[in-house]
């Protein structure tokens, strides 16, 4: 835990210099299309950095990401740029979000490598401080798809009430895996966080690969390094 607490409190004093090569490489991505936001929400550039080498090196066709945003753009410009066969699958909680983030595809005419899966959130069941995407929604649009990448960066869990709701994100996919697969995981400096990996090493019997303060990682399979 004090491990933990100093990696991140020296990446806070670094961020900027830790972020400079990814947005360095990231940079004809970013600026392809119209001004994208970046907010204190969005994914660390060397996050996204991470995830588009494991994308073009380990030739992902199947991506879900929960919650979507300046992830789910990034990723199309690049299937786009890189004539990929990959398709996306992006679920959020606000069908608002999910229109602005549509019309930003659509206006770049990328659109029609991600669909998009609208999940109201509700009181988990089975987990305390838990507000998951609806089951029922989750399931009967996923199917029996399975998915070589998947990132999970949602639903909302930032304050005490929801801390474990991106926990509960597990049901809907670990069924859904392909045979080879990496997960990535946003937001591990935090409870609700740390316990989902707890849940996915135990779950997938992986150790989790440790990329920055704040996100980690599990691999299965061959795989070549994607890690800036």
């Amino acid at each position: 835990m004090f491990i933990d607490s100093l990696d991140l409190f020296f990446k806070k004093i670094f961020q900027h210099k830790n972020e400079v090569v990814p947005a360095f490489i990231l940079s004809n991505l970013y600026h392809q299309g119209k001004y994208l936001p970046y907010t204190n929400a969005s994914l660390s550039f060397k996050l996204l950095a991470n995830i588009t080498n494991d994308i073009i090196i380990n030739n992902k066709k199947s991506i879900l990401e929960f919650g979507s945003g300046i992830s789910t753009i990034i990723f199309a410009r690049l299937i786009k740029l890189n004539n990929l066969e990959t398709k996306i699958i992006s679920i959020d909680e606000s069908a608002e979000w999910i229109l602005i983030v549509k019309k930003l595809l659509k206006d770049e005419g990328i659109e029609n490598v991600v669909t998009f899966i609208h999940a109201p959130t509700i009181k988990s069941s089975q987990m305390d401080k838990s507000f998951e995407y609806d089951e029922n929604i989750v399931s009967k649009e996923l199917g029996d798809t399975k998915f070589d990448l998947i990132l999970i960066d949602g639903p909302i869990a930032w304050s005490s009430k929801k801390r474990y709701s991106r926990a509960s994100n597990i049901k809907h996919f670990i069924n859904n895996l392909d045979a080879s697969f990496t997960i990535f995981v946003d937001d591990t400096n935090r409870i609700g966080e740390r316990y989902l990996v707890k849940q996915l090493k135990k779950k997938l019997n992986l150790k989790p690969n440790k990329l920055d303060a704040t996100f980690m990682s599990f691999t299965e399979g061959m795989m070549f390094n994607y890690e800036i």
